[in-house]
């Protein structure tokens, strides 16, 4: 799998804060002004998937039924679990979920993908790759 590098100095990455051990995880935060939505992290590890085919579905509308829609096809990650609409990216020292997705109708249209350190993207265009953070 193809791995792409982030300099730990440039201003799109930082460290997620987990909310149960106080843990930093670095990580990469794609640009607001992305077209990476929807998308969905595994409910076992960090991975991520964002399709294009999913975005032409909710691009001008988003709702429970779209969210339903995509919900039923959405893969199986790597790891054995699941991408799931509802779950985050999972904290690298104690692996609880970081709760990023309050509203999962809502975040159909968040442009603000998060990887840490190590997860992988999906997509439905594209080779697959993992995300690195140089320290």
């Amino acid at each position: 799998m193809k791995i792409v590098e982030y300099e730990r100095t440039l201003r799109w990455v930082g460290n997620m804060k987990c909310p149960s051990c106080d843990g930093l995880t670095p990580a990469w935060r794609s640009s607001g002004m992305s077209d990476c939505f929807p998308h969905f992290y595994c409910n076992r590890c960090s991975n991520v998937i964002h399709r294009e085919s999913d975005q032409s579905l909710v691009w001008n509308a988003k709702s429970q039924a779209l969210l339903d829609q995509i919900s039923e096809t959405l893969p199986y990650c790597i790891c054995g679990g699941r991408f799931a609409p509802n779950c985050g990216p999972k904290c690298m020292h104690c692996h609880v979920e970081v709760p990023i997705v309050a509203d999962p109708i809502a975040h159909l249209h968040n442009p603000s993908m998060i990887v840490i350190d190590g997860a992988c993207v999906f997509s439905d265009k594209g080779e697959p790759y993992q995300v690195r953070i140089k320290t």
